[in-house]
């Protein structure tokens, strides 16, 4: 394992050397708005982004929307330990630290984990990814970067449909999805329906209790336009429940389960183009979001003699509802000579309101009967969050563009409800904060260009950080509201190449981010909290505190060869190294993230008839080992099955058919070696495995 990312690193340098290579991952060509909320090309972006388009998303046979992002280089997947949430992280910033949105809108989650991807992917027109601090151009958390995803409008026909299914093995799971949309007259209009179930996952070394999740969602879109105006209404319901594979340990028995995870969205949308020769273009939008979640957690613990209990059993049951209140007004202006400016206000509204009841039994060694006590507690928090940014493009000259951007933040949290046998006494905390980015393109000729960025990140913490009282893999987690919003500095430089016979984007990257956001473990109360009655805090109770400094250091490299005829190596490359200064005199390179990780393969493409085409994909993805040291250099108990992985590397076939223009089928034969492996902060992988989809177009 050794010696083949030995070769594989030497590979990667060999490549950017040469100025040879870039995946199929990216379309250079194709324009792009997550990076400097202005459309430009992939080529002229002063950041490291990379777009998945509609046609990409149809060839892939992933059964879920995380699964699109695996391949790209700096991205990583989280699932902590739920198969059914999984969740993005970019170049080692947790997903807490990636902003999701969906048309532009933000996505925010007040729970410890980050935002999960809860989507049907048929709803997909497209996606960016923007790796790096983007939080003056896309808000707050966007430390690690940002997910953009573009839903579909409607058609240009009266009525058009689709119908699509799949079948998946390691979990004997199916997906199914229909829908219809269409257009006329300035009107438009889509409505999409699709339902999941997926079971127990099987690996090579069995199968995972508790790793099942279902999924249904329904979504719907209208919109009209007229001369220069398009307004539209956007609904989507999406509903997940699933459990959560716990790593067996001696003496305990434990079950985590997500009964009821539902989202609900309501969005308007207003577009208008060419107002005037000084208004180039200005959107308005406006939606609603509500997250209902249950969480459910049961442990029984086995306490040996002479202790009188003989055994413990922990139920804590937990509902929680988030509601998100969105506004946001841009403006692309031509104000100084010509040259684009935009300008924008968003504004953002965040409640949550839990309800969680703990019940704790001991059951006595015979004949004293069992001693059950009970818990119920509630906290009610909301957080408000105004900014407003500019953006502004030079172009310098034919080959050299400029871009200078600034964002305001003012950021207000509050606890207004507390209750409970362990209760926080009422707070709140403000901050606000300015913000820069800057970035220039250097584009000698339509198939280079060279970039330079600096930017800056701004991340406050979630309404859990701050207040609740959160139990996350057997461990209760303390809120904290002294917590310092977390900041960040990235400096980039890279190189894009298309051409007949290359494709070539690369990176090197420089992240420094300050009072960042860990956990360290407590044994008693901070002084913010009160008891109604004295008891002592549980083994493992941690509290968040604010670390002193992370530095990466990375270079990412995707990599296309089209000069071999029918055949196309490609490949993609992350190296890189996250340091930890944890302020108590530690530091440490075990942060999680894997020092090497990539995919490379070859493709191979043919026309087999008239309207039949087939493309055969063979690659291997592969990563080091990697691990997450605490602030005293160890890994919590309950975290160790996802806090520390080994080194992998799996072989995969992955085949597209595609039958006329209305027809396709997709196969993936995963894990063809049938390895056991896992990636960091994941469950263990699948054993070998065949995915099988089709879609039908009419």
């Amino acid at each position: 394992m050794k010696q083949f990312f030995r070769v594989k690193s030497t590979l990667a340098l060999a490549l950017l050397v040469q100025q040879a290579a870039i995946a199929d991952t990216y379309k250079l060509e194709d324009s792009v708005v997550t990076a400097t909320g202005m459309a430009v090309s992939t080529m002229q972006s002063p950041a490291s982004i990379t777009r998945i388009s509609a046609e990409q998303i149809e060839r892939s046979s992933a059964a879920d929307v995380a699964e699109l992002f695996r391949d790209i280089p700096g991205v990583s997947l989280s699932d902590s330990a739920t198969p059914g949430m999984k969740r993005i992280a970019i170049r080692g910033e947790s997903s807490r630290r990636v902003v999701v949105k969906i048309d532009g809108q933000t996505m925010t989650d007040h729970s410890n984990y980050g935002t999960p991807l809860l989507i049907d992917p048929a709803l997909i027109d497209h996606i960016e990814v923007v790796r790096g601090p983007s939080s003056v151009i896309n808000g707050a958390n966007a430390i690690g970067g940002v997910v953009n995803i573009i839903t579909k409008r409607g058609g240009s026909e009266p009525l058009q449909g689709y119908a699509s299914g799949g079948y998946y093995s390691a979990t004997q799971g199916y997906r199914a999805g229909a829908g219809l949309y269409g257009g006329m007259n300035g009107f438009d209009y889509r409505l999409a329906l699709s339902r999941s179930e997926h079971g127990d996952r099987r690996t090579r070394s069995g199968s995972l209790d508790n790793s099942d999740y279902d999924t249904e969602s329904v979504a719907t879109h209208l919109g009209y336009s007229w001369g220069k105006h398009y307004l539209a209404f956007k609904a989507e319901q999406f509903n997940l429940s699933a459990n959560a594979w716990l790593k067996e340990q001696p003496g305990v028995t434990a079950s985590m389960g997500f009964p009821v995870r539902d989202q609900t969205r309501y969005a308007v949308f207003y577009e208008a183009s060419d107002l005037s020769p000084w208004l180039r273009k200005l959107t308005l939008d406006a939606y609603q979001r509500t997250v209902d979640r249950e969480f459910d957690t049961r442990t029984s613990v086995i306490i040996p003699p002479p202790v009188p209990i003989q055994r413990r059993d922990i139920d804590i049951l937990s509902e929680d509802e988030q509601l998100t209140r969105g506004l946001a007004a841009r403006s692309e202006l031509e104000l100084i000579g010509g040259q684009p400016t935009l300008f924008g206000l968003e504004y953002m509204d965040d409640r949550l309101d839990t309800e969680k009841n703990s019940i704790r039994t001991n059951v006595m060694r015979a004949p004293v009967p069992p001693v059950t006590t009970t818990d119920p507690s509630s906290q009610k928090a909301s957080q408000q969050m105004w900014s407003a940014f500019l953006q502004q493009r030079w172009n310098f000259s034919e080959q050299l563009t400029g871009y200078l951007g600034a964002r305001y933040y003012s950021v207000e949290g509050e606890l207004e409800r507390s209750t409970g046998s362990t209760f926080m006494r009422p707070a709140s905390e403000t901050d606000d904060k300015l913000l820069g980015s800057l970035g220039l393109v250097w584009a000698p000729n339509s198939h280079w260009s060279y970039r330079a960025s600096y930017a800056q990140g701004y991340s406050f913490p979630s309404l859990s950080q701050l207040y609740l009282i959160t139990r996350i893999e057997g461990s209760d987690h303390y809120g904290n509201p002294d917590l310092k919003p977390e900041q960040a500095d990235t400096f980039e430089l890279g190189v894009r190449h298309e051409s007949s016979q290359w494709l070539l984007d690369a990176a090197l990257f420089r992240t420094s981010a300050k009072d960042y956001i860990s956990r360290q473990g407590i044994s008693s109360l901070p002084d913010y909290y009160g008891q109604t009655t004295p008891t002592a805090l549980p083994a493992g109770a941690v509290s968040w505190v604010n670390i002193s400094k992370a530095t990466t250091e990375g270079l990412e490299l995707v990599a296309e060869w089209r000069s071999l005829g029918a055949f196309t190596p490609h490949a993609s490359v992350l190296l890189a190294q996250r340091t930890f200064d944890h302020g108590n005199g530690y530091r440490t390179g075990h942060s999680g993230l894997p020092k090497k990780s990539g995919t490379l393969g070859v493709r191979h493409f043919t026309v087999l008839g008239k309207g039949l085409n087939s493309e055969v994909d063979v690659f291997m993805r592969a990563a080091d080992g990697a691990r997450l040291n605490n602030q005293n250099g160890e890994i919590l108990p309950t975290r160790r099955h996802l806090d520390r992985a080994s080194g992998y590397a799996t072989l995969n076939l992955a085949w597209n058919l595609d039958i006329g223009e209305r027809a396709s089928t997709r196969v993936l034969l995963g894990n063809l070696l049938n390895r056991d492996y896992r990636a960091i902060d994941e469950i263990p992988g699948m054993k070998r495995h065949l995915d099988v989809e089709f879609t039908v177009e009419f």
